[in-house]
């Protein structure tokens, strides 16, 4: 399972009227930092499959219990895997990966987890 952490502006977070759905669709813009962290784990939990590129992410199925401060969501993406040594280029639209996050408005961060059951490689997999 992969994870990592963003650090947000307090006001962001505690506001009245915030709202996950909005927020976190818009943290995931092309060009940000979170953009690019969300796009790095996933290309790594994509990478038994050849080396994977990420072309485009949307986000669905938001979900966001404010009491808990747990949400989940999925990515519909975009992925293209190449492949060097045959000079191949396999492209598979409408790929999804599972995430699940915590918002802890006291410390202003937001730590999103991938699926457990996303497949990670293992050391036995190199012999």
């Amino acid at each position: 399972m992969d994870s990592f952490e963003i650090q947000s502006d307090k006001t962001q977070l505690s506001k009245d009227d915030f709202s996950a759905e909005t927020f976190i669709p818009n943290l995931f813009k092309p060009g940000s930092k979170p953009y690019d962290e969300l796009k790095h784990a996933i290309e790594r939990e994509f990478r038994q499959n050849g080396a994977p590129e990420v072309i485009q992410m949307n986000i669905d199925r938001l979900k966001y219990e404010p009491p808990s401060g747990k949400g989940s969501f999925r990515v519909v993406l975009d992925i293209n895997y190449t492949f060097g040594c045959e000079d191949l280029l396999v492209k598979k639209p409408e790929q999804t990966s599972e995430w699940t996050f915590s918002i802890d408005q006291q410390l202003s961060k937001i730590i999103f987890y991938s699926s457990p059951y996303a497949e990670s490689r293992s050391t036995a997999d190199e012999f």
